[in-house]
């Protein structure tokens, strides 16, 4: 068995993609004899003539598939040993590989391939990629699953393991990691999803049907946008970005997704014994639910909030005394309905791999964390992966969270634990639902509100759309793959990922203008945009209007970090329609006069007292920080850093890598002070006043909204990171 060189691999990657966009548009499609190019070595059809391949070869054969086995490219295929295909036999039933119908072992097939070269030395702990179905390969390798030898396996779909004797078997088209279970493919929405996997957290799925949101998680792919996508071409123009060229993918589908964060009845027994146990009826499991979420939102901010407070056209009534009941489970303003909601995200976190983005930050004194919109309209949760450097207080590093904070000035130094985040043993996704377990009640109550949100909120644009979580176009390949030739073809980079251009009507909550163009570069770790992505708009008059996060009523400050160019762009911007101060230039540096930064050139270290090249002292700096404030603007922040030290995880080290804070070109604009009303959505919105190029874009990486009594005239202060 042949290893290939990495120049090798590198000549092969990419070469594959003609003949497959024919392949794939249908089932069973054949192609011309003469589109196939093989090599005289051994493809991946010749690795299934192994006697202990002889049953997934017949499944290959029946797919039709075998000839494309053989046609040259960069490929992984994940074939099942004879003992996992008759494992699979057995569990559904069929007598032999012969009655499997010859579209599901299509099926098969395409569930068992992906489209560029995996070697398992170059995975994360959780790794994502897309099989020729479009669906998830979820690859966990966390060292608790064992083989008999006492190695680590690596576990696909939370089904198959990876045969570590046999993993990494360089083909002349690819790698071969033979599995011992078939990979089934799970085409099941969410209500079918829930229903087979609900034993642990009955009462929660209970609950779900009852109050009707069970039947909300149908919705899956837009067909119309099936339709209207081809008034737009497939692939953009090369676009000049910055200082290089791009080539933009047009999504090829509009998913819709969600992610339910559930507790498990196990959970409720235990941390509320008071008012659940397992003698009780359904009823009562039912009843209880109800009450703790009653209790969590019977308050006056709430009411106003969520509208409760409002008069129902239909009943006269405010809201609160019309659907406050246990009889009105359905209604949007019902607690229970509300509760649940809040558990509900609007976008498809298939696996932990994509839930944050931990690229580029600091974990000595930042955790990496994400605030998103939930089901529950006016409401965010924070997701976030903690460390002991950051709160000492955690049980274990690195372990996910929702909604928790360490103990600081801005809870008055109470700690919240918040939920811990687990993956369920069983499988936890379908095409539209994902669900994980935690280990306590969300709610968008008083203690979220008033404590672990009254901070300095970093929001990366990218979340701001559900789209771009649920349709693989955030995090898209491998950040540690830098600018390349795949970047300006229409295949992608070898690291699998796409830089994307986005149609007008694609987004939920998003506008803008016919001559816009909305651009998302992938993410690259090596560029000094927060997380390695960045979302670029172009255009000779772009106007583009976004859904501000929502956040408890009250004044922020609202700013927008970016990275400033001679290439950039300026723009107006604007709040809820309203124009705020002047237009905001991209193109001027943070050593400019306008902005007046002590900056010791483009990246050199700028505190003398932290590094022997540093030329300022911490008491200059924090002068002349003031100095930028007067001017509308802050240094970037020392948490987040470009570059990276290895290529196995994001980490930080001085030699290495650039911290934002000591670049001149990385900078936070103030936009102006937001007062957020309750029962709003507020909107943020950039013009363009350059018309003179194309290419000058109004880069849109983060925004922050930061409580005024932390960052106002006689606030608690905020830290640099």
């Amino acid at each position: 068995m042949r290893k290939l060189t990495q120049t090798l691999l590198a000549i092969c990657a990419g070469l594959l993609f003609g003949a497959q966009a024919t392949l794939l548009t249908g089932c069973n499609d054949d192609l011309a004899a003469d589109s196939y190019y093989t090599f005289t070595g051994e493809m991946m059809s010749d690795y299934l003539d192994r006697p202990d391949f002889s049953l997934f070869k017949r499944i290959v054969e029946r797919s039709g598939e075998m000839s494309f086995l053989a046609t040259r490219g960069s490929r992984t295929l994940f074939p099942a040993t004879n003992e996992g295909v008759e494992a699979f036999l057995k569990e559904f039933g069929y007598a032999s590989v012969e009655d499997i119908p010859e579209s599901y072992c299509d099926t098969l097939v395409k569930a068992a391939l992906v489209e560029r070269v995996l070697y398992t030395f170059n995975l994360m702990t959780t790794h994502q990629e897309s099989n020729q179905l479009d669906l998830p390969l979820i690859i966990v390798s966390e060292g608790d699953s064992l083989d008999e030898n006492g190695m680590a396996l690596s576990i696909i779909n939370r089904r198959a393991a990876i045969i570590n004797e046999l993993k990494n078997d360089s083909v002349e088209n690819g790698v071969v990691h033979p599995v011992n279970r078939v990979l089934v493919p799970n085409t099941s929405l969410g209500a079918s999803l829930l229903e087979d996997n609900h034993e642990e957290f009955s009462i929660y799925y209970e609950a779900l049907r009852r109050t009707g949101l069970l039947d909300s998680l149908s919705r899956y792919r837009d067909d119309d946008y099936e339709v209207w996508k081809n008034n737009y071409e497939p692939y953009s123009q090369s676009m000049q970005i910055g200082n290089e060229m791009y080539m933009g993918k047009r999504p090829d589908h509009r998913y819709t997704g969600f992610t339910l964060f559930i507790v498990p009845d196990k959970v409720l027994y235990e941390k509320y014994s008071n008012r659940f146990n397992e003698g009780m009826t359904m009823d009562e499991k039912i009843d209880a639910l109800y009450e703790l979420a009653e209790e969590r939102y019977d308050d006056v901010t709430s009411a106003a909030i969520f509208g409760l407070d409002k008069t129902d056209p239909a009943t006269g009534l405010t809201y609160k005394q019309a659907y406050w009941n246990k009889e009105s489970l359905t209604s949007r303003h019902n607690p229970l309905n509300m509760f649940l909601s809040y558990h509900i995200l609007d976008r498809l976190f298939t696996s932990t791999a994509k839930l944050i983005n931990c690229w580029q930050i600091n974990t000595q004194l930042a955790d990496p964390t994400e605030w998103i919109n939930t089901m529950l309209d006016y409401t965010t949760i924070k997701l976030e992966r903690v460390y002991t450097t950051v709160d000492p207080e955690v049980p274990t590093s690195g372990k996910y969270y929702i909604n928790h904070s360490e103990a600081n000035a801005y809870t008055n130094y109470e700690r919240i634990p918040g939920s811990h985040l687990s993956v369920p043993d069983a499988e936890n996704f379908s095409l539209n639902v994902a669900y994980y377990y935690v280990d306590d009640v969300l709610a968008y109550d008083e203690t979220m509100r008033t404590k672990v949100m009254n901070t300095r909120m970093r929001i990366d644009f990218l979340t701001l759309c559900p789209e771009f979580t649920t349709n693989n176009i955030r995090l898209c390949g491998n950040p540690t793959q830098g600018y390349n030739s795949g970047d300006n073809s229409e295949e992608g980079t070898e690291g699998g990922g796409h830089n994307w251009y986005i149609p007008k009507g694609y987004l939920k909550n998003v506008e803008f203008s016919e001559n816009t163009i909305f651009f998302i570069e992938r993410p690259i770790i090596a560029w000094s945009n927060m997380g390695g992505d960045v979302l670029g708009v172009l255009g000779t008059s772009y106007d583009i209007t976004f859904r501000l996060p929502s956040v408890p009523p009250g004044t922020y400050e609202l700013r927008l970090g970016y990275t400033a160019l001679a290439a950039r762009g300026i723009g107006q911007v604007y709040v809820d329609n309203v124009p705020q101060g002047l237009p905001m230039d991209m193109r001027i540096l943070g050593n400019d006069a306008r902005i007046g930064g002590l900056y010791n050139g483009w990246s050199g270290w700028r505190n003398k007292d932290e590094n022997a090249s540093g030329i300022y002292t911490t008491e200059e700096l924090e002068e002349n920080e003031r100095i930028m404030n007067n001017n509308g603007y802050y240094s970037a922040p020392k948490s987040v850093f470009f570059n990276n030290d290895g290529t196995d995880a994001p980490r930080y080290s001085p030699s290495n890598c650039t911290m934002y804070y000591n670049s001149c070109n990385l900078l936070r604009r103030k936009i102006c002070n937001v007062e957020v009303e309750p029962n709003r959505y507020h909107t943020i919105r950039m013009r363009s006043v350059l018309t003179s190029s194309t290419v000058s874009d109004f880069t849109l990486d983060y925004m922050e909204l930061v409580p005024i009594d932390i960052c106002g005239a006689g606030g608690l202060g905020e830290d640099m990171n």
